[in-house]
């Protein structure tokens, strides 16, 4: 899928579709990223319209800054353990999709705080490639720091803004917890309804159908309400189901046109959860994510819970320093269509993921 600006016809490419394996860039000096080196206040609260979000509870960002002569740009916020989707596991880790969403709320309140992007932009998510260094380093720390550099900000040829690509780091306590490549482009209001083919057609204002939802415990969640996945069939390790058509307020707490991708990355990663438990015996209030690499081809429409379906399990005794591993792809479909592909890094074991450079 392609990005246009409404001023110029950008391409906007994606990197190849993988797990992030370690870079060989040099790391930044880490120690400088804290919040009070930085002057970032960790009691301020941003407006929430910035984080794309209605609701105060699901706001994850205190405030954001512009460091000059570093051309670097950054934002303080709380991951919160007790979050009602994001904290209901047994997991005493932040896992990838939590830290994606912190993450992505960061670049987008930098992007309307700092760089102009207006609100009336939609922002859409091409790809999200996370990788955990130090799962330990956030327990129990009250803030991170997200930063990334001006010079990954696309510009049209009037100067505006029309694209972000990673990485993007989080920092805690002046140690690097997780690393961020990834794409999202600023469309304005009419570039985005060119590229949805807004001709006249009326979609759905929420999702349509009804799926029976798989059991919380099967998927490592304790509430009904945030499991997003149905009934799994097949083979453990080719296992496939619907998603849950159901609009949760995490994920659906404005009007959307489409099912949002990180809704669809929870579903995917439910199934490779699952999977996992089962096929290597492990119980599921131990699974951890420690990777996910979260590629989207084309919006999932609301009129048809998308298909999911493993399409890659394979065995990764690195994912944990010995312990069982596993590298997991869930492919989203809506007919012959893909919506997205993702990939996740799982592992039985609580310890750390093994230790590596990020940067």
């Amino acid at each position: 899928m392609q990005t246009t600006n409404v001023q110029t016809t950008p391409q906007i490419t994606r990197p190849a579709h993988r797990v992030p394996g370690r870079a060989t860039t040099a790391a930044p000096p880490w120690p400088v990223y804290t919040p009070d080196r930085l002057g970032l206040s960790t009691t301020t609260t941003v407006d929430r319209r910035c984080a794309h979000k209605e609701s105060g509870e699901d706001v994850f960002i205190n405030d954001v800054a512009r460091h000059q002569g570093t051309g670097m740009l950054t934002a303080v916020g709380t991951l919160p353990k007790a979050h009602r989707h994001f904290g209901d596991s047994a997991i005493d880790r932040y896992d990838a999709l939590h830290l994606a969403e912190f993450m992505r709320q960061g670049v987008e309140v930098i992007a309307h705080t700092l760089l102009g992007v207006p609100l009336t932009h939609q922002f859409v998510l091409r790809t999200v490639h996370l990788r955990i260094g130090e799962p330990a380093a956030a327990v129990g720390a009250e803030h991170a720091v997200i930063v990334f550099s001006e010079e990954l900000v696309r510009r049209n040829g009037s100067g505006v803004p029309y694209a972000a690509a990673g990485p993007v780091h989080c920092v805690v306590e002046g140690r690097p917890l997780a690393r961020c490549d990834g794409l999202v482009g600023f469309l304005a209001p009419e570039t985005y309804s060119a590229m949805r083919g807004e001709d006249g057609r009326r979609r759905p204002e929420a999702p349509m159908g009804r799926v029976t939802p798989e059991r919380p415990q099967r998927v490592g969640r304790r509430f009904p309400e945030n499991v997003f996945i149905g009934q799994v069939t097949g083979p453990v390790r080719e296992a496939s189901c619907l998603l849950v058509p159901r609009t949760p307020p995490t994920f659906f707490d404005r009007p959307l046109d489409h099912y949002p991708g990180m809704m669809i990355a929870e579903g995917a990663r439910q199934l490779a959860v699952l999977s996992f438990a089962e096929a290597t015996g492990t119980p599921v209030d131990r699974v951890h994510t420690h990777d996910a690499a979260l590629d989207f081809t084309s919006f999932a429409e609301l009129d048809t819970p998308p298909a999911l379906r493993i399409v890659s399990w394979a065995e990764d005794e690195a994912a944990n320093a010995g312990d069982a591993g596993a590298e997991i792809t869930v492919v989203a479909r809506q007919g012959a269509r893909t919506t997205s592909t993702c990939t996740f890094r799982l592992s039985a074991g609580t310890e750390n993921s093994p230790e590596g450079r990020l940067s």
